[in-house]
């Protein structure tokens, strides 16, 4: 009875090796097929998740003193450039007097002298109406902003260690976070020629004695086709990836 169980412990422990060797077999395999994965990533494509649509903002405003007045525009209306959005009673000064004679005071009063039409200076889509009907407004005064439509475009900003290998008329893939699992065939149409911190209103700065390193992103503007022609919203998440292979 000793030998049938001692073959069968054998066996076992046979069994045993050979399960653990298979195991190591496949971890290696699947961290080789990971790490070739990565290295021809990075050698046929940069990726960038930080990445936005964008379009030009168009503010429409005032050009003289008035009131506004009559019908206002809807937000996510289309317009084109030299399309009426607002009518303005424009305003004067006018001067009365209150008594007859040499010595007659005079009060200056205000009156409407004409009505102006204001109008957009761009194609586009209205986002923003800043305005109510009898406002008075001034010249300058913001009435509306519009999303110019000049096309699909992504700025992504893209590590500086990896600027290098980016170029105008590259292929891009980009995928927009509202829509998963679309695909929207683009090119690399410019580089900004400075980093997104030099571009900030407000550049940050450091203390002598405290630096720290931070890695700058250079701005890249990425057009793309909409073949589908779904619906695209001014500053949606994006992820591009622009392939560097042969170039």
């Amino acid at each position: 009875m000793r030998r049938p169980q001692r073959v069968w412990r054998e066996r076992l422990k046979i069994g045993r090796l050979i399960a653990i060797e298979l195991v190591i077999v496949v971890v290696l395999v699947l961290v080789g097929v990971g790490g070739y994965y990565l290295w021809s990533q990075s050698q046929n494509y940069v990726s960038s998740s930080d990445a936005q649509l964008s379009a030009n903002l168009v503010t429409v405003v005032a050009t003289a003193p008035g009131k506004i007045e009559g019908t206002l525009p809807q937000i996510g209306t289309k317009v084109k450039a030299g399309q009426q959005l607002f009518t303005e009673a424009l305003q004067g000064s006018g001067s009365a007097g209150s008594a007859a004679g040499a010595g007659a005071s005079k009060t200056t009063t205000t009156v409407v002298v004409n009505t102006a039409p204001v109008a957009a200076t761009a194609y586009g889509k209205v986002a923003q109406v800043s305005v109510v009907d009898g406002q008075v407004v001034a010249p300058g005064t913001p009435l509306a902003t519009l999303v110019a439509t000049t096309g699909n475009t992504v700025v992504a900003n893209i590590p500086e260690s990896e600027i290098r290998s980016v170029k105008v008329g590259q292929f891009v893939d980009v995928t927009i976070d509202a829509y998963p699992g679309d695909t929207f065939p683009g090119h690399v149409a410019a580089i900004v020629p400075a980093t997104q911190s030099a571009l900030s209103i407000l550049p940050s700065t450091q203390s002598s004695g405290t630096y720290t390193k931070v890695t700058q992103r250079i701005p890249v503007v990425i057009q793309f086709e909409n073949p589908n022609g779904v619906r695209l919203y001014t500053g949606l998440s994006v992820e591009v990836r622009v392939h560097i292979s042969g170039s």
